[in-house]
């Protein structure tokens, strides 16, 4: 092994070992634990990547038949998670009081394409233990193509998150250094995605793959990955632990918003919701809500803000709340269970509706209806 190969080895190596580190921190970090957990899933994933690389050019691990075994069972190489996570950690922050719900969770059903090979390696060992297969060349072949060609769904996948992710910054108006912060994450990201882009195109063109990979291997990507790890992790965790708040930041918005036009913004927002009954939509959100009364989203924020000392958010549900009381009060809703009505109330998960309606009463909706009858 020559030094250049030798140091990159290293460098991939203590790579891992720092994202192991950094995502232990920021998963047992007491503070903002949502967000840190986005990112510390965001860190271990691509850790676990680059150790995937460090073995690749690691010449004891490809000398090893148990290693090499072993490694065909065990993923990995998990990289659609990245897209969402990156997705919804910039969510965590922009909405500090959001939580995903269950139809969130459908943005990592594509981690089917990262476990396609090690199903693959499954299946055969299972048809080779019983007999039924044994010449293993075919699904050799299969699982080596398969790996050089999902980097590019993985890769499609990853650049929309990251314009979702971007456009979800420049609608929200935070306070610094985390309206910079997460810009300088996107930013980041992004440029290893260019490196990553350029690096696949040749990768993927059966006559450059071996060549590419025999004289410069993974270290071009791999590399840079590692420095956006302990940049990306150690920013992210040092940030939270200075207890910034999350605020939004003061607007040109607010000082062209008269009392007379919050008024008017308040009671067309009034109606939306007690005559039109918009609280009720469980999935109902500011973007929602803008395109039925014709108001920029932003002036939304800034009138809720300004003038009710709420969130949209905050706003919202304590119309759910109050809806879930009222309905409490009537004889013909005893044949329904407290989750039941809360759902016909617009909440859309028992989670979060208990979690809602104690921070507004004080108590757990049981407590609640005891305290009324």
């Amino acid at each position: 092994m020559n030094f250049s190969n030798s140091f990159l080895q290293t460098i991939l190596l203590l790579g891992v070992i720092q994202g192991g580190i950094l995502s232990t921190m920021l998963f047992s970090s007491a503070k903002k634990q949502r967000m840190n957990r986005y990112l510390g899933a965001l860190i271990t994933l691509v850790s676990l990547a680059c150790l995937n690389a460090y073995f690749f050019h690691a010449a004891w691990f490809q000398q090893s038949l148990i290693c090499q075994i072993v490694h065909n069972f065990v993923p990995l190489v998990v990289l659609m998670p990245a897209g969402p996570l990156i997705y919804f950690y910039v969510k965590s922050i922009t909405d500090t009081e959001w939580q995903p719900v269950k139809k969130d969770y459908r943005h990592f059903y594509p981690v089917i394409i990262d476990l396609v090979p090690y199903a693959t390696a499954v299946i055969y060992a299972a048809g080779y233990f019983t007999k039924l297969l044994n010449n293993p060349t075919p699904w050799a072949l299969f699982i080596d193509n398969y790996d050089t060609y999902s980097d590019i769904p993985r890769w499609i996948s990853i650049s929309i998150y990251l314009y979702a992710a971007y456009r979800l910054i420049e609608k929200q108006g935070l306070e610094k250094p985390f309206y910079n912060w997460l810009r300088l994450f996107i930013i980041g990201f992004s440029m290893f995605q260019l490196i990553w882009g350029c690096f696949m195109i040749p990768y993927i063109i059966p006559r450059y793959s071996n060549y590419l990979l025999y004289h410069v291997g993974w270290y071009p990507v791999m590399v840079p990955l590692v420095i956006l790890i302990y940049w990306a992790g150690m920013k992210g965790y040092l940030l939270t632990k200075t207890g910034i708040s999350l605020t939004r930041k003061e607007n040109k918005t607010a000082d062209k918003i008269t009392p007379d036009m919050a008024n008017l913004i308040l009671a067309q927002l009034t109606k939306a919701m007690e005559t039109d009954c918009l609280y009720l939509k469980a999935y109902l959100d500011l973007e929602m809500l803008s395109q039925h009364v014709n108001i920029a989203p932003k002036t939304i924020s800034t009138v809720l803000n300004s003038y009710l000392d709420q969130s949209f958010t905050q706003w919202l549900n304590s119309y759910r709340v109050a809806a879930f009381k009222q309905r409490l009060m009537q004889a013909n809703d005893a044949h329904l269970t407290l989750v039941g009505i809360a759902f016909e109330c617009g909440f859309n998960s028992q989670a979060s509706f208990q979690r809602i309606f104690k921070q507004a009463t004080g108590m757990v909706p049981s407590q609640y209806k005891e305290s009324i009858q």
